[in-house]
């Protein structure tokens, strides 16, 4: 689940200005000199990580996280596999696949409501960058949208980008987070969409 909560804080960062808000060619002001009255603009809801997509769309990501502990490191290396089973007019239903060693595979569903709830103010979240840049995805160049976010819980800070790509199912393709003792990193190494 947290890794679709950063899929969605990842969208809603990548949210862009109005196109109507452009101004137009010559200044915006009608030839009187007075500006324009204008509606004011409505933001595009961001788009559903699931919500374009056909049942049996999948996303399967390798995490790798390495944790010091006490001077003492740990790597636990796992694969997870986001299969759309369902997609209503109100909710995508997606199944969850853990695959780790040691450990027998576990599968979970989450509904995942096609509208976004009302969230917090946008001043309430955490402060982050973003950008564009073009990575390896399941061996292929794609051009993804990157936010990068820095948390602080009980005085320990972790950095975490996340990058997207419209055409992978879920929407995320990687996530790297770091903190003093510990780095965690998600990457898609297999995708299909229907």
């Amino acid at each position: 689940m947290r890794h679709y909560a950063l899929a969605v804080a990842g969208i809603v960062a990548l949210i862009g200005c109005d196109p109507k808000e452009a101004p137009k060619a010559g200044g915006g002001a009608p030839a009187g000199g007075a500006p324009e009255a204008r509606e004011p603009a409505k933001a595009a809801a961001p788009k559903h990580p699931w919500g374009s997509f056909k049942k049996g769309s999948f996303a399967r990501m390798k995490s790798v996280t390495e944790m010091d502990l006490a001077g003492t490191r740990n790597r636990t290396e796992m694969t997870l596999t986001y299969t759309l089973k369902d997609l209503t007019a109100d909710e995508a239903i997606v199944e969850t696949e853990m695959v780790m060693a040691n450990v027998p595979p576990q599968k979970s569903e989450m509904k995942m409501p096609l509208k976004a709830p009302d969230g917090k103010a946008a001043g309430d979240a955490p402060k982050s960058k973003s950008g564009t840049e073009e990575i390896d995805v399941a061996g292929k160049k794609m051009k993804c949208a990157w936010t990068e976010t820095e948390t602080d819980a009980g005085g320990t800070k972790t950095l975490t980008k996340v990058y997207t790509n419209e055409d992978v199912p879920g929407f995320t393709v990687k996530t790297v987070s770091k903190s003093p003792t510990m780095t965690s990193t998600m990457d898609v190494v297999e995708f299909g969409s229907k």
